[in-house]
């Protein structure tokens, strides 16, 4: 049978990737996560129309033909909710309860966002653009119904790489992925790449909707003490796929194997921990070094005395940012991105041997770490609970 994706939650569907299934740098569009929070909305009528309006000189709509015709662009980025990894926090934060598989890596292609903004004219006062998704529904602490819909940043909107995206993959979009057009944020938290896409609205100020102002936001240190922020850009981030925590390893050689990714930026360095943290030894980045996406790293292991271990993993961005060792509690269920200890034992009676990975080799660990993530039990009482949070 066929991989599925891990289903966290039933109505609406929230999946996680299952790695096991990957066999290349880009993750396969029918195993790659969903994030939904309404229900997936019906098919777009035959007279489809993308409107743009708000402060620009010209209101103007485009049909899928229309827009067809205009310049593409393609990008490769890897595509992480806020909340992935929030099933690892103590204490526990409502929401989606992510394993570590709310993230993939694709290939988008649409046409660029300021192509649109640039034929209606923006205004001088313009200061965010607004994305309005055809999917609706209501929360818990707002039972009026309202459209999914999240602003971007002008100077982001305006972006090259931003992208109102038709394709996935080379495919025309599936429906759980926006199909007929979705907003491609690369390097933004994958909230800010609403689907379904009906309207773009320019506005002259901070977007107060739900989805900005209430959830997905964050407290943020300032020189005016601590504020509120929506979830925006993706941190820096590394993960440690091979060995599993708790495997029991000889003495010897022994191989450490991840992947780090980190949002707008290329990953500049991994660093492995042997000793909880204490102290930090390069790594080898083996895989593509990008803007927006992901790259393998590993390390050989010299360890001579037996003993329990405790392994981490921590990746600099090529900005400077340096991955953490504790979950800021101002991110509150969101931004999961510190070094998890993993857990190992090294036993004497045991040899290792181990040296740099092939290709076959790279692609057995990534395999059989995502097989051990869809053994984590789900929370039952989140399998048909709405999609608060993410």
């Amino acid at each position: 049978m066929a991989e599925q994706r891990r289903v966290v939650t039933a109505m609406p569907e929230n999946s996680e990737t299952p790695l096991a299934s990957v066999r290349s740098w880009v993750t396969p569009t029918p195993w790659f996560f969903v994030r939904n929070h309404f229900e997936v909305p019906p098919p777009m009528p035959p007279d489809w129309r993308l409107r743009l309006d708000g402060c620009v000189h010209h209101v103007a709509e485009w049909t899928l033909d229309e827009m067809a015709a205009l310049p593409e662009r393609t990008v490769f980025c890897t595509l992480e909710c806020a909340g992935n990894g929030r099933s690892f926090l103590q204490p526990c934060f409502p929401g989606v309860q992510w394993g570590a598989g709310a993230i993939g890596h694709a290939e988008w292609t649409g046409i660029p966002v300021r192509h649109l903004l640039d034929k209606a004219g923006v205004q001088a006062s313009a200061v965010e653009v607004v994305f309005w998704g055809a999917d609706h529904g209501s929360e818990a602490d707002h039972p009026e119904p309202m459209a999914f819909a999240r602003a971007l940043p002008l100077a982001k909107a305006m972006d090259a790489d931003t992208l109102l995206a038709t394709r996935m993959n080379g495919e025309i979009l599936d429906a759980s992925h926006g199909y007929p057009l979705r907003l491609l944020a690369p390097g933004w938290y994958g909230v800010a790449s609403v689907k379904w896409l009906t309207r773009i609205e320019v506005i002259d100020r901070p977007f107060q909707g739900y989805y900005q102002s209430k959830k997905y936001v964050i407290q943020q240190r300032t020189s005016r003490g601590i504020e509120t922020v929506p979830v925006g850009s993706m941190a820096v981030k590394s993960e440690i796929l091979r060995p599993a925590s708790g495997a029991v390893l000889g003495v010897g050689t022994n191989r450490l194997f991840g992947v780090a990714w980190a949002g707008e930026h290329a990953v500049a360095r991994v660093e492995v921990s042997t000793d909880g943290g204490h102290s930090w030894i390069a790594a080898e980045l083996t895989g593509l070094r990008a803007p927006y996406s992901w790259t393998l790293w590993e390390y050989l292991w010299e360890v001579a005395v037996p003993g329990e271990y405790s392994l981490m993993s921590r990746a600099v961005s090529a900005d400077g940012r340096v991955q953490p060792t504790h979950h800021d509690p101002l991110l509150g269920g969101y931004m999961i991105h510190f070094s998890r200890p993993s857990m190992v034992t090294v036993e004497s009676a045991r040899r290792s041997e181990e040296t740099w990975a092939d290709p076959d080799t790279l692609l057995y660990d990534m395999n059989s770490f995502a097989e051990e993530n869809t053994r984590f039990p789900l929370d039952v009482e989140m399998q048909f609970a709405g999609g608060e949070g993410i």
